[in-house]
């Protein structure tokens, strides 16, 4: 991933991310995960940072698709339990 985004793409942003999606799970854990990561990027991510290049992209942007990869699979391996973490 390129530095642009630097000051608000950082470990402590992304955390935020997967810690609301802990919690959307819990509250309904019916929903596919992926609805829940796409709400937690939104709540956690700086507007400029997902839905203005969405909007530059005309779609899902590179920067959007790889923070939803990335919360998606730290959460996948959080709920996996310790024996899957590795």
């Amino acid at each position: 991933m390129t530095h642009e985004y630097g000051e608000v793409i950082n470990a402590e942003v992304i955390e935020k991310a997967v810690a609301i999606t802990l919690k959307l799970i819990a509250e309904t854990p019916e929903a596919p995960l992926g609805d829940h990561v796409e709400k937690a990027i939104h709540l956690a991510f700086c507007a400029c940072v997902i839905d203005d290049e969405d909007v530059v992209e005309r779609g899902l942007s590179g920067t959007h698709a790889a923070m939803t990869i990335e919360v998606a699979g730290r959460v996948e391996r959080l709920m996996a339990g310790p024996a899957e973490n590795g």
